[in-house]
């Protein structure tokens, strides 16, 4: 009898330690499951976010450059920016010492067009443009396309909640090969951003200063573009008059500049 008692006993142990270790189990899974589902989707964050960039699918803004040095205006540049899908970018130079220029992306490819040259000059993203504004900061503005995303982090810049998301190149044509990119979390709006090369070097910053109304569209209204090896460096892009447009495949077309 006493046997019996002491099987039992072991049995019922056996089953209180089980039920121990699995409520123990499952409240040390319950939070991390909860934060994981509050947690938003990165490649979703990064969609959202590009939105207030492009606007629509098809559409034209134009973009004034003011460069600083030393924090005086050195010079200020003018491009009107057409753009197709994801993969189309015309850009003409608009003011009168660069008239007759053309910028065209395809995918990953770029020319530039000079009025006393037959043939395009391929150029890359990284390229300056004017000032601390490479050909990639106004031609190539899909994130989503160009880099996968992951979310590191939340955390507070200034007095804003941001995600921080890590952008890493999934080609050799994009314009950096690693972004942190800080993005509110309110509504995935832009608020700064980091921009690092293939060897790790820190670039350019950027800060995403203001947002205005075009066309029913709330989109990015000026930008500031740091300089991170001239430190006494930095560009101001101001976006207006950004419109949805139905745009001819012709003006995509990669010949010569007088076919444009």
């Amino acid at each position: 009898m006493s046997n019996l008692n002491c099987t039992l006993r072991s049995l019922l142990l056996i089953m209180l330690v089980g039920f121990l270790l699995t409520c123990a189990l499952v409240c040390h899974a319950a939070p991390a499951s909860a934060v994981s589902a509050q947690l938003p989707d990165a490649t979703d964050l990064l969609k959202r976010s590009d939105a207030y960039r492009n606007g629509w699918p098809s559409f034209v803004t134009h973009v004034k450059i003011t460069n600083f040095e030393a924090n005086k205006p050195d010079e200020e540049k003018l491009y009107e920016v057409s753009q197709k899908g994801t993969d189309k970018t015309y850009v003409e130079f608009m003011s009168p010492r660069e008239k007759g220029r053309h910028l065209l992306m395809l995918t990953d490819d770029m020319w530039v067009y000079l009025p006393d040259t037959s043939r395009p000059v391929r150029i890359t993203p990284l390229e300056r443009l004017s000032g601390d504004a490479s050909n990639g900061d106004v031609a190539r503005t899909n994130y989503a396309v160009d880099y996968f995303p992951a979310l590191i982090r939340t955390e507070t810049v200034g007095h804003t909640d941001c995600y921080l998301l890590e952008l890493t190149a999934k080609r050799k044509g994009a314009t950096y090969q690693r972004i942190l990119y800080w993005i509110r979390a309110e509504d995935a709006r832009p608020v700064k951003a980091e921009f690092y090369l293939t060897s790790g070097k820190h670039i350019k910053s950027a800060t995403f200063d203001d947002y205005a109304n075009f066309d029913g569209r709330l989109l990015l209204h000026r930008l500031t573009l740091y300089d991170e090896i001239r430190h006494n460096s930095h560009s101001v892009l101001e976006y207006s008059g950004s419109m949805p447009r139905s745009l001819p495949d012709k003006l995509f077309y990669q010949g010569r500049s007088d076919r444009f």
